[in-house]
């Protein structure tokens, strides 16, 4: 077999596996790679950048077989091996030739002029965009003409590599130059004071740095979710969905070591990840509780005694497609999901004292998930409102946002609603929006 064969059927076979899997595409890779150590770095880069251009191609792609090759559904082949010789062929520039010994030759030789020279005008605006039909008609509703264009260009870049500095044991500057020491190539954060980007995706566990717990792996809008909550050293804080933890170190760091976080969740595997990231950080005022999907009054000791309550809702993912392009193809029961969203936010709502603080946030760009909750709590729950956001002078984060982002900024101070997007602010898709009891 010739070595373009062997990276074709390669990426082929992980991409079976990805479409048949129910769950995130990163781990299916990880375990691809596990189980085939005899691939050199070379050939995984080549597997892993094909794959992952499949998912985020993959509706523009196969509306254009379909229209070059109306009789598509004749094509001998699985759709994940039409998919990555397509994408070979339009986005790599392979030529026919490359696909000896691969079965897809055939099709490449009679495709190939047509598909490199295809007309993107006769696709559907979703189509051109590869955008699915749900996530399409959100967007659409809140983003026109060009603008919708460029969310979803940057809904199908790779996103960068953000890290949070652990501001209790190193500044920024110090963990910037110590990272460029080693050819890290890292740089500041337009937002957040705490945090550094890296264009390159190269592993940083083994460095000093994290074992010493200078830094946790979070992106820049996540770091700005924690940083709408406002924690004051002392408060008691509960995360709510803390998950594996990333906003829940965030929180800490901010609170100083001074008083105490409630994390909880309900995936006990997930919290135990939490347990050895905060012995690195040096954390030690996080407690840590396992929920039931069912229970409502599980932290009824809890009730009413919280300065601050995050909830971070589980939702589509819609704003993370840069990292998990194949949640796309992947259509969310919406209904279903914002039951969930306002049931949780409803069992939150009850640990927040008076005049105390709730954030509801998710990593989606869609209406339902985001505003349309809201405003459902808020029709049921006339004890809390959506709360202006007083910051200092001193804050750094909200100096960038005003700078950078005026509109966006002085909507925070008015509404104490924050919607971050990929193309306009090159973090993950986060919302949140910050309520107060009366």
């Amino acid at each position: 077999m010739s070595y373009s064969a062997a990276r074709y059927h390669k990426a082929s076979e992980l991409l079976e596996q990805i479409m048949a899997a129910s769950t995130a595409a990163d781990g299916v890779v990880d375990r691809y790679f596990k189980s085939h150590r005899n691939m050199g770095s070379t050939d995984r880069r080549f597997a892993a950048a094909t794959v992952y251009g499949c998912l985020r191609r993959r509706r523009e792609l196969l509306a254009m077989v379909a229209a070059v090759a109306p009789d598509a559904q004749q094509i001998d082949l699985t759709p994940a091996r039409l998919l990555v010789g397509v994408y070979l062929l339009v986005n790599d520039a392979w030529l026919a030739a490359d696909f000896e010994q691969t079965g897809f030759e055939p099709y490449a030789r009679l495709y190939e002029v047509a598909l490199k020279t295809f007309d993107r005008t006769r696709l559907t605006e979703a189509e051109r965009l590869n955008l699915p039909d749900w996530l399409h008609g959100s967007l659409s509703q809140q983003l026109q003409g060009a603008e919708l264009e460029r969310s979803a260009e940057a809904l199908s870049q790779v996103a960068t590599v953000d890290l949070r500095v652990n501001l209790r044991q190193v500044t920024r500057a110090q963990l910037l130059a110590a990272l460029n020491q080693l050819d890290a190539d890292t740089q500041l954060t337009p937002f957040s004071s705490g945090g550094l980007r890296r264009s390159s995706r190269g592993p940083l566990q083994n460095t000093q740095a994290f074992k010493r717990g200078w830094f946790e792996f979070q992106d820049e809008g996540s770091q700005l979710v924690s940083w709408l909550l406002q924690p004051q050293p002392g408060e008691f804080i509960v995360d709510y969905c803390a998950g594996a933890g990333g906003k829940t170190l965030h929180i800490a760091d901010m609170l100083d070591n001074r008083g105490s976080i409630l994390a909880c969740d309900v995936a006990p595997r997930r919290l135990e990840q939490l347990q050895p990231r905060l012995k690195r950080a040096g954390i030690r005022n996080v407690s840590s509780r396992v929920l039931t999907r069912q229970g409502q009054d599980e932290l009824a000791d809890y009730a009413r005694t919280a300065d601050a309550v995050l909830v971070d809702a589980p939702c589509t993912g819609s704003g993370t497609l840069r990292r998990a392009p194949d949640i796309r193809w992947r259509e969310p029961k919406l209904k279903a999901l914002r039951e969930t969203q306002l049931q949780i936010l409803n069992s939150a709502s009850r640990l927040v004292k008076a005049k105390g603080r709730l954030v509801y946030a998710t990593c989606s760009l869609l209406i339902e998930e985001n505003q349309a909750v809201i405003d459902a709590f808020l029709q049921t729950n006339p004890g809390f409102s959506r709360a202006p956001v007083a910051f200092s002078a001193a804050d750094s984060t909200f100096a960038a946002l005003q700078t950078q982002d005026s509109v966006l900024a002085a909507h925070l101070l008015k509404t104490g609603e924050l919607q971050l997007w990929p193309h306009r602010h090159n973090t993950d898709g986060f919302y949140a929006q910050l309520l107060q009891r009366r």
